[in-house]
């Protein structure tokens, strides 16, 4: 297939990318049909490998479904059959400047998430003038996403995703753009509004990449058909059937550098009014459950020529499923967007609602899936902000 170009630099002389695939018949394998030696060598920092066209998982045990080994092995973890056919696609990277750029991350449904794209409602209405949403015992939640698939009337709440910015109450909730945006339609929807929730999970980084693969049970979905990229979120179409249990896989390829054992960080991160931005995840991590670290985060108003600022040096501990074990405890804090960063943790973030209004948060949580830390935007007016997280014990 020749070179792609994956990083975000376009040259010829550093960014090439070279994509490496080979194909073999079950038969090949050796040690009872359990180990491949691919035609091509392989980067174990980006490599898929295919069984039958699905996609399966790296992990020893039953923690996956295969192990790589140097640049040639690829060791299964039960027998595959002689009839089976089997691909390793590699992209094998010649920019020494970006030494990791593939981030993966992988969620499991759960039993609540997988009713969502099969309940339809019907009858909801909308007020324009508070962005409202209404409809009796809707069940919506902060940061949920909604796909609005009938309003007829002109000018009201259009055909589209849509994310949850706040819960006034069981039957009324505030929209927001997919981007955080305020929405901007002028007429009300009077009963005649029709939507259905749907999963929507946020990619770390995403917003600085070029190229996202994302996978479910292992089959490669089509974006803006089976699923669509939206800021730091990946947001799966209603027509996809989701059930229990299903892993929704993705990987992210991007022009920056993310190394998994010793420093993390980040520049430009541009946060609107009342917005979030995940800063790093335990998916940035290699097997991370558990890790502690130093992490300092500076913002500044996004209008270069206003002169709020805040900087802060936060001590974090964070678990996997254990969001009343992540702390956060502040070292030093300093500047003049309200009074100090807020830090909320110990279980108790769940939304940039979250914070107090004015402020600028910091909250560490987790769920079954990974830990996260994120930055959350009160200040009442839009910042930029950067990130180093250092000493990790990874």
């Amino acid at each position: 297939m020749g070179v792609k170009y994956i990083s975000g630099f376009r040259g010829y002389d550093n960014a090439k990318q070279h994509l490496r695939r080979s194909v073999h018949a079950g038969s090949d394998l050796t040690s009872g049909n359990t180990v491949l030696n691919p035609s091509q060598a392989f980067d174990q920092q980006a490599c898929f490998v295919y069984l039958n066209g699905v996609m399966q998982k790296e992990g020893s045990g039953t923690a996956g479904d295969y192990t790589l080994s140097g640049t040639s092995t690829v060791t299964f973890n039960t027998a595959v059959a002689t009839t089976d056919v089997v691909e390793v696609v590699s992209y094998n990277f010649a920019n020494p400047t970006l030494p990791e750029t593939m981030i993966e991350s992988n969620t499991t449904i759960t039993s609540a998430q997988a009713t969502y794209h099969n309940t339809s409602v019907t009858g909801a209405s909308y007020d324009a003038s508070e962005d409202t949403l209404t409809k009796t015992g809707q069940d919506l939640n902060v940061d949920d996403v909604i796909n609005v698939t009938a309003s007829p009337t002109s000018n009201s709440l259009a055909v589209g995703r849509y994310r949850v910015k706040t819960r006034t109450d069981a039957n009324n909730v505030v929209l927001e753009g997919m981007d955080f945006s305020a929405l901007t339609y002028s007429a009300d929807a009077s009963a005649n509004v029709e939507y259905s929730k749907v999963h929507s999970q946020r990619v770390n980084n995403m917003t600085l990449i070029n190229k996202v693969m994302l996978f479910l049970n292992g089959m490669l979905l089509v974006e803006d058909t089976d699923y669509y990229r939206d800021d730091q979120y990946v947001t799966i179409d209603a027509s996809v059937n989701l059930l229990q249990n299903h892993v929704v896989a993705v990987r992210n390829f991007g022009s920056y550098s993310t190394p998994a054992s010793t420093d993390v960080s980040n520049t430009s991160i541009e946060i609107a009014d009342e917005g979030i931005a995940t800063l790093l995840t335990s998916d940035d991590f290699t097997s991370n459950t558990t890790a502690v670290f130093n992490l300092h985060v500076s913002a500044r108003h996004a209008t270069a020529t206003e002169d709020g600022y805040r900087t802060a040096h936060i001590l974090v501990r964070a678990e996997s499923n254990n969001a009343s074990d992540c702390y956060g405890h502040r070292a030093y804090d300093a500047g003049n967007i309200s009074t100090e960063i807020e830090v909320v943790d110990e279980g108790n973030y769940s939304s940039v609602s979250s914070f107090t209004d004015g402020k600028l948060g910091i909250g560490i949580t987790a769920d079954s899936n990974r830990w996260s830390v994120i930055l959350g935007n009160r200040a009442g007016h839009s910042i930029i902000a950067g990130f180093k997280a250092i000493a990790i014990t990874n």
